[in-house]
């Protein structure tokens, strides 16, 4: 990533307390001031540039986009092919020329994405916590002499800076990056500095690896453009709108598993994040649609059951203290965290195919269906593993009453039985609660009286 986002990188300021600033000080004093000034430097909360790059005889066009704090995306076009690296804050991902789709970067690829996402910024600070630098003396370089820096950021990735002793600006710098073939080492000249908003930018680089020497002409920046903030994320599944309701319901079926049809049992143990806390949990469910889940709120135990018919809790913070039946407009949400499980959804009633829609960053098939009891549910399965992703339909949980939307991901193969870790559940456009399930064991051994409403006290 850092063969292009280093089209738009700005040192910012260092600043000490000391009376007499140290050397490494001074150069970055001079830095700042040539590329800017600091007040000019952080005020960049986005960038993009655009231009031409020279790859073994073909002029390839390619934009870099940056967001504060950490977000890059570099896009190339070779021949009509995109080459894509981006890192959204968390996750480096890239795509290269004739893949088919985006992947995920890991281990050390991912690790140096990460780094050039800060490292490369036009906003970095080099008094970061952090991040270490280091003054290792001068050097003569092609154009004259100039400083040399060590920076450091905290997972270890290293970048030497070299700066110019008369004019203060960037003048190479050396550093690992990625071409679709592993990490290598690769150094970049810049050069044709011009005011661009206040700011001096490189208009030229020269990038040398060991595909040969990469000349890099920058037509354009842009300093605080209007960015999109998902095109930093890495796309998730493609639908397919060709398909009619009878193929998008036989390709959920398979998915499901030929052997989940023979799992009679799930426990789960995790985390519940409610009312502000992540607390413990354990789950059971049992066919066909029986379910337990226990939750300790430090200390107090909360019990949401349903033994198929009968919908109870047990809910100190909310005065419930004995095992209560909960009121017949609840009984259909909470019914539901089984049907996700058992993959029942689907078949809840009369379905019809909506189209196509966007659940977060996947692309889905919406199904209408209209229950027995004549409720109406939007339910959206995913355009690549057909597993359900959402659900939404007018009810009440929790005490709250209105639309409610489940959000449902993070898949995990149980004896054949396809078990969300996650189940968020939301009232109105405001998250009630999120179930995060860590482990799971099919045909675990669970007391079929479990679910059912305890009796009264003897």
């Amino acid at each position: 990533m850092a063969v292009l986002a280093l089209v738009l990188v700005a040192g910012t300021g260092w600043a000490q307390d000391t009376e007499e600033p140290s050397e490494l000080d001074r150069v970055l004093t001079m830095h700042v001031e040539a590329r800017g000034g600091l007040e000019k430097l952080r005020s960049i909360q986005a960038a993009r540039a655009t231009g031409t790059m020279s790859v073994q005889g073909m002029e390839a066009p390619f934009t870099i986009q940056l967001r504060r704090p950490n977000q890059v995306r570099v896009e190339g076009d070779f021949g009509g092919m995109a080459l894509i690296q981006a890192f959204d804050g968390e996750q480096a991902w890239g795509q290269q020329p004739g893949q088919p789709k985006p992947a995920a970067f890991e281990g050390d690829v991912a690790a140096v994405q990460a780094a050039d996402a800060v490292l490369s910024s036009p906003w970095f600070e080099y008094t970061e916590p952090g991040y270490d630098v280091e003054l290792a003396g001068r050097e003569e370089i092609e154009g004259g002499e100039a400083w040399k820096l060590v920076v450091t950021a905290p997972n270890g990735v290293t970048h030497q800076v070299f700066i110019g002793t008369e004019d203060g600006l960037e003048k190479k710098r050396i550093y690992k990056t990625d071409f679709g073939f592993g990490l290598e080492d690769a150094t970049t000249r810049f050069e044709d500095y011009r005011e661009v908003d206040g700011l001096m930018l490189a208009h030229r680089q020269i990038l040398r690896s060991s595909m040969g020497e990469m000349p890099l002409t920058l037509d354009s920046y842009e300093i605080n453009p209007e960015i999109d903030p998902d095109i930093f994320f890495m796309p998730g599944q493609m639908a397919n709108a060709a398909l009619d309701l009878d193929a998008i319901l036989e390709r959920h079926e398979a998915a499901r598993g030929a052997a989940a049809a023979e799992v009679q049992t799930v426990s789960a143990t995790g985390t519940v994040v409610m009312l502000g806390f992540e607390v413990p949990m354990t789950v059971a469910f049992a066919r066909p649609s029986s379910f337990r889940i226990d939750i300790d709120l430090q200390g107090l135990p909360m019990v949401l059951a349903y033994d198929g018919e009968t919908a109870w809790n047990v809910s100190p913070m909310q005065g419930v203290i004995e095992p209560t039946p909960l009121p017949d407009e609840m009984v259909g949400a909470v019914g539901i965290l089984s049907d996700f499980l058992w993959g029942g959804l689907a078949g809840t009633g009369e379905a019809s195919l909506a189209g196509v829609e966007k659940v977060e960053r996947d692309e889905t098939y919406r199904l209408d269906i209209a229950t027995a009891e004549g409720e109406a549910r939007a339910l959206y399965l995913g355009g690549e593993d057909f597993l359900e992703r959402r659900i939404v339909f007018d009810g009440a949980f929790l005490g709250s009453t209105g639309e409610i939307d489940v959000t449902i991901g993070d898949y995990m193969d149980v004896g054949g039985l396809k078990v969300p870790g996650t189940i968020r559940i939301a009232v109105e456009g405001v998250v009630a609660v999120e179930l995060r399930i860590q482990e799971a064991e099919a045909d675990a051994d669970i007391d079929p009286a479990d679910p059912e409403t305890p009796g009264p006290a003897l």
